[in-house]
């Protein structure tokens, strides 16, 4: 199951006033020499304070803050488009978008399809669950309902701790069925999750870190101008 975010959000463009030194890297790729042409970033906008939809319909979060700072220092306007998280990287491998920022997570499986920045966060992921409850234990995943994002990384590392998770179309899923008590916890990125339990007047914790994870700034391997101005923007400080 998919939620059809794309259609729902569509795009937003943000008009960005200033200029930058230009990387002066060159390639293959007509994007690059075509410096009227607005760049595309896809974000995964279900995951404040990240990347949400506000009350005025647009796609805001600190994500998109280091996106727009991105596209600032190449002096280029930015569109950023709300899609499913799968069809992310998908997307950029086939040279359908620039670049990418959606708390993703640095791999090697996915260095073969895209290039990553430097890491602009550094976390990992841990456990949400009812400060009223029993605090999950990754050594005894048998006797907790664990919700996740269904075929996300967390999945996967559940999975390959021989839990069994309760599988959701998005962590909005999640968080509502930990709400109705119909899971014990939820596992997901820890940025995502701390702002869910500091929101929440006490009703929910968090565990420690259960994973050591780097956020990276993903882009498409013909775009080597993109991927030098997100590593300056990174290195600089960048959005947090």
């Amino acid at each position: 199951m998919k939620m059809a975010v794309g259609k729902i959000v569509g795009a937003v463009m943000f008009a960005l006033i200033g200029c930058s030194p230009k990387d002066g890297r060159n390639g293959g790729d007509p994007r690059i020499a075509d410096e009227s042409r607005p760049l595309l970033c896809l974000t995964y906008p279900t995951v404040p304070p990240c990347s949400y939809v506000d009350e005025n319909g647009e796609i805001v979060g600190t994500d998109i803050d280091l996106a727009r700072q991105i596209a600032s220092r190449m002096n280029r306007n930015l569109v950023v488009e709300g899609v499913e998280f799968n069809d992310i990287l998908p997307r950029l491998k086939a040279g359908k978008a620039d670049f990418a920022i959606a708390t993703i997570i640095i791999t090697e499986a996915r260095l073969r399809d895209v290039d990553f920045s430097e890491p602009y966060e550094m976390g990992g992921a841990c456990f949400l669950y009812r400060s009223d409850g029993r605090k999950p234990r990754m050594s005894q995943l048998f006797a907790s309902r664990i919700g996740v994002e269904s075929n996300s990384v967390h999945d996967l590392y559940l999975c390959l701790h021989g839990g069994d998770p309760l599988r959701f179309v998005s962590l909005n899923d999640a968080i509502a069925a930990l709400e109705n008590d119909e899971v014990d916890a939820v596992f997901f990125d820890s940025v995502q999750l701390v702002a869910k339990a500091e929101s929440s007047g006490g009703r929910f914790t968090v565990t420690p870190l259960e994973t050591k994870d780097r956020y990276g700034v993903a882009v498409d391997k013909r775009r080597p101008d993109v991927l030098a101005a997100a590593n300056a923007v990174i290195a600089e400080g960048g959005a947090k």
